[in-house]
């Protein structure tokens, strides 16, 4: 069994499950459900976290102390759950002092582009090792389906992409930014039309209305909600000869396509093709994350998600904060 250790016993961490949930939430049940991994340690900074950590995996042993963790365990599985300003010197410490060979880091990976172009640095020194960055998305069977809907050409050309959207442009947005890089493509040039007030301006994570253009040509719209009125997470993707409905957090996903207009002669209808609900009860996305890293140990799997793709949402963010400092100009996307 491939051991494991989590850093940051928070609620990404281990506390979403906490209750137990039907479906894992956190690192440290995903961990305990896989029967190839054996979570053999926690990291925390109060007693608390470790007696939580006994309610999901009882033989884990608790630590308030790096060092002495690494020390003390032969990984090969670290998570690090740490909040993003000090993930940078985690990253270091386990690079330093332990041979794990996957490293499964949290979004966002810093604190600014400049530090994540400093880590990335920082692995081209550690070829053995293979880090993924946790965008949920990517381990989400409803992704897949889009992804592979639109790169088989089966609905023709991407034309245009509607977003739906709250919560800053480095929370939520990671995920959407880095969604929309996964199943579709990536973003060129971006232009902040306005600023929508959120719970997340106070730690200023601003959240932008913008339009977008695409490799390939296809344009896109952002459109920003205020998360103090509801939470939203949305995507549609419209294509030559249908469209691509992303609802309810990923939940359901509805696809379309087309067929003869009955009264209009040379015109074409949008008509549902099929629907999939239920898609987060279906399967868990952190589950699946657990069950690709022991892929990659195992079997030599290429990451679906590794740094370079932890560092995209980051450099769109650039991106949009430079077009609101020069008046909502438009900006390349570097």
């Amino acid at each position: 069994m491939y051991q494991a250790a989590i850093i940051g016993l928070g609620n990404i961490g281990l506390q979403f499950d906490i209750p137990r949930k039907a479906m894992p939430q956190s690192h440290a049940l995903a961990y305990m459900l896989n029967p190839d991994i054996e979570l053999a340690a926690g990291v925390g900074v109060r007693q608390e976290q470790g007696d939580k950590l006994a309610q999901i995996a009882p033989n884990a042993k608790f630590y308030t102390a790096l060092p002495a963790m690494l020390q003390n365990h032969k990984l090969d599985i670290v998570s690090i759950c740490t909040p993003s300003h000090v993930r940078s010197e985690v990253l270091k410490a386990v690079l330093e002092n332990s041979e794990a060979k996957v490293i499964f880091l949290e979004k966002p990976v810093a604190v600014s582009l400049r530090e994540a172009e400093q880590i990335a640095a920082m692995l081209d020194r550690h070829r053995n090792r293979t880090v993924l960055v946790n965008l949920s998305r990517r381990w989400s069977e409803g992704a897949a389906q889009i992804r592979e809907a639109v790169r088989s050409g089966r609905y023709g050309k991407l034309k245009k992409v509607h977003l739906r959207y709250t919560r800053g442009i480095y929370n939520y947005g990671s995920h959407l930014f880095d969604l929309v890089r996964f199943t579709a493509g990536a973003m060129e040039q971006v232009r902040v039309l306005e600023q929508v007030p959120t719970n997340l301006d106070d730690r200023e994570d601003w959240t932008y209305s913008f339009t977008f253009r695409m490799q390939g040509g296809a344009t896109g719209y952002a459109e920003a909600f205020d998360d103090r009125d509801f939470l939203i997470f949305e995507m549609d993707l419209y294509l030559e000869h249908g469209k691509i409905e992303m609802l309810n957090t990923g939940d359901e996903i509805r696809f379309y396509t087309t067929e003869r207009h009955a009264m209009l002669n040379g015109f074409r209808n949008l008509v549902m093709e099929k629907a999939e609900t239920g898609l987060l009860s279906k399967s868990s996305n952190i589950q699946n994350a657990a069950a690709h890293i022991v892929e990659v140990l195992r079997d030599g799997a290429a990451p679906i998600s590794s740094i370079e793709d932890g560092i995209y949402p980051m450099v769109v963010a650039e991106a949009l904060l430079k077009s609101r400092r020069n008046g909502g100009a438009e900006v390349n996307v570097r």
